[in-house]
């Protein structure tokens, strides 16, 4: 009788240290995967963001958008975000390429849109892509980039469209300087009312008026080369669609 108590004894003292044992380990584990959570969390702190490429935008905008996104915390979290998530992008910005340096710091590779025109304001020069979206406000205009009259600039800001009745508008400024850049022709000011396009080459006035501009652009840079010296209007509204005919009228000064 004493030898079976003895027994449960001894069974439940095994019990006990299985279980302290068990309780240690999970403890032990637990312990474990705190550290390094703690250690993630430290290690891959986001402490700073370098920024390329931006123009429009500020390094600080960059910054401070990133951080808007959710991107305050961890760089790793970041990253991983930016690769397989679905990491919004400013509406001025192209692509937005994200890149670890160290644990703590992530660098980012900006490419902006490309400017299709600007138009001015005063002493302002708005600058939009081919969807009519305002890329930036300068105070200076910038070689290479054509102005733009007509369209309402009474109220922009950036990241916000110019507002137009027809947006393929803007379609149609790029799609025209695209076809006159490749035979080195350049127009010093584009005119439009929001539907129609009007072409200013020194003292020749080409009016396209609506629709695709496409196949009256590119009867222009003949045109002009024969035209050299000369001032007045080309009419070529019609063109390609009513007639084959482009009217040039001579300016009232050349014909005298």
């Amino acid at each position: 009788m004493n030898e079976q108590v003895v027994q449960r004894d001894e069974k439940r003292k095994e019990l006990k240290r299985t279980r302290r044992r068990q309780i240690i380990k999970r403890l032990g584990s637990g312990a474990a995967v705190l550290a390094a959570i703690i250690l993630f969390l430290l290690l891959f702190q986001l402490r700073e963001i370098r920024v390329e490429g931006s123009d429009f935008l500020t390094e600080g905008e960059i910054r401070q958008y990133i951080l808007e996104q959710g991107g305050d915390g961890n760089s790793l979290v970041l990253l991983l975000s930016t690769k397989f998530g679905d990491f919004p992008e400013p509406a001025t910005v192209q692509s937005m390429k994200f890149h670890m340096v160290n644990p703590w710091t992530i660098r980012v590779v900006v490419k902006e849109k490309s400017p299709a025109g600007y138009v001015q304001n005063q002493e302002s020069y708005i600058y939009f892509d081919n969807e009519g979206t305002v890329l930036g406000i300068t105070d200076a205009p910038r070689d290479g980039v054509s102005l733009v009259e007509g369209l309402d600039v009474s109220k922009v800001e950036q990241g916000e469209k110019l507002p137009v009745e027809d947006s393929s508008i803007f379609e149609y400024i790029v799609q025209i300087q695209e076809i006159l850049t490749r035979y080195k022709v350049s127009p010093d000011r584009i005119v439009t009312d929001g539907e129609n396009i009007t072409l200013y080459f020194g003292k020749i006035c080409a009016k396209l008026g609506s629709g695709d501009p496409k196949e009256k652009a590119e009867q222009l840079p003949s045109i002009l080369e024969k035209l050299e010296g000369q001032s007045g209007t080309l009419y070529l509204e019609h063109y390609g669609q009513l007639t084959e005919t482009i009217r040039f009228e001579k300016s009232e000064a050349a014909k005298e």
